[in-house]
C-alpha cells in the first residue's frame, strides 16, 4: 500500500495515459470557454451562410478546443513535430478565416495543398500499398506516392468538412475510424497521436452531440479529416512495418462514411447546373434526417462507419 501513490503517480503521468487525458482535460475545459466567449471573437456559426445547414440558430464555434487539446499530444510526442504543428495550423486557419469572414474555394484549396506538401516533404514516406488480399498488391513510392498522400490529405480534409452536416457526425466518425488503430497499437509509440486526437474529439463530442452547444466549424472539420487522414497512413505503416508501407484499402475503409459521401456528392454536383462547388442538401445524412430525424441518422452513419471499420480490422489481422 506504501507504494500505491507512487504507483498511481507513474500510470497518471506515463505517455500512455497522458496522451489520453492531456487532450481531454484541455478541450474539454476550452469547450465552455468558447461557448461563453464566441460572439464577442465573432466565432459563431450563422444558418444563412450555407444551403447545406440545417439548423435555425446561431451556434459558437469550438474547433479551437480541439486544436488547443492536440497540440501539447503533436510536442511532446509527435516524430515530426514541428512541420506537423505547422501544417495543422494553416489547416485549422484556413478553416477559420472561412468561418470568420469567408474564403474562395481554390484559396482554400491551394492553402489546403500548402500544409499538405509540408508534411509529406518533412520527412520519409511510407509507400502507399493497395491490397485487400495477400496476393494482389499495387504500390506507390518516391514522387508518385508523395503527390498521391498529398491528395490523399487534402481529399481527407474536404470529406469530413462534407460530412459535418448533423451534430456530432463528423466527430463521431473520427471517433469510430481511430478505434481500429487505437485497438491494434495499444502499448506502442504509435499509439499516442488517435488516442489523443480521440480523447480530443470525445471532449468535443460531448458539446457536439445533438442539441449541440457549439459546433466544429470548417477549422474544426478541416483539422479532423487533415489528422485522421494523416493518422492512417502514420498508424497503419507501423503496424505493418515502415519498409512494408500502408495499405491504402484498410485507409478507405478507416474513413469509408466520408470517401463515399465525397465521392457520391461529385457524381451528383457534375450533373449539376449549380456546379461541383457549390453545397446541398443531398448528402447521405441529409436524407437519412429527414426521413428518420436528427438523432437517428446521426446514429445510422456511426453503425455504417463501424461496419466499415470492422472490415477494416479484418483486413488488418489477415493481411498484415
Amino acid at each position: 500500500m506504501q507504494n500505491l501513490p507512487s504507483t498511481l503517480k507513474s500510470i497518471f503521468l506515463s505517455s500512455q495515459s497522458a496522451s489520453i487525458w492531456i487532450p481531454l482535460v484541455i478541450t474539454g475545459l476550452s469547450c465552455p470557454l468558447l461557448i461563453r466567449w464566441a460572439p464577442a471573437m465573432r466565432l459563431f456559426d450563422s444558418p444563412s451562410e450555407s444551403s447545406r445547414k440545417i439548423h435555425h440558430q446561431v451556434k459558437p464555434l469550438g474547433g479551437a478546443a480541439l486544436l488547443f487539446g492536440f497540440i501539447p499530444v503533436i510536442l511532446l510526442y509527435g516524430v515530426t513535430p514541428l512541420s506537423l504543428v505547422i501544417a495543422v495550423l494553416i489547416v485549422f486557419l484556413t478553416g477559420l478565416f472561412d468561418d470568420i469572414s469567408g474564403f474562395d474555394p481554390k484559396s482554400k484549396l491551394f492553402l489546403q495543398i500548402v500544409a499538405a506538401t509540408v508534411l509529406v516533404t518533412s520527412h520519409p514516406l511510407p509507400a502507399t500499398n493497395f491490397h485487400l488480399v495477400a496476393d494482389l498488391k499495387i504500390s506507390l513510392s518516391g514522387i508518385p506516392n508523395m503527390v498521391f498522400v498529398g491528395f490523399w490529405l487534402v481529399g481527407g480534409t474536404n470529406a469530413f468538412n462534407l460530412i459535418d452536416g448533423l451534430d456530432g457526425l463528423a466527430a463521431g466518425i473520427g471517433i469510430i475510424s481511430l478505434l481500429p488503430l487505437i485497438t491494434f497499437t495499444f502499448g506502442q509509440g504509435s499509439y499516442l497521436l488517435p488516442a489523443g486526437l480521440a480523447a480530443a474529439l470525445v471532449a468535443i463530442l460531448v458539446y457536439n452531440f445533438y442539441p449541440a452547444r457549439l459546433f466544429l466549424g470548417d477549422g474544426g472539420s478541416y483539422l479532423v479529416g487533415f489528422l485522421a487522414s494523416y493518422l492512417v497512413i502514420n498508424t497503419l505503416s507501423s503496424i505493418s512495418g515502415a519498409t512494408a508501407g500502408w495499405n491504402l484499402g484498410v485507409g478507405i475503409l478507416l474513413i469509408g462514411v466520408p470517401i463515399l459521401d465525397t465521392v457520391l456528392a461529385i457524381f451528383r454536383r457534375t450533373g449539376s447546373k449549380k456546379g461541383i462547388m457549390e453545397a446541398d442538401q443531398d448528402h447521405l445524412h441529409h436524407k437519412l434526417y429527414r426521413k428518420f430525424g436528427h438523432v437517428t441518422a446521426v446514429l445510422m452513419v456511426y453503425l455504417i462507419q463501424a461496419v466499415l471499420s470492422g472490415l477494416a480490422l479484418l483486413v488488418i489481422l489477415y493481411t498484415g
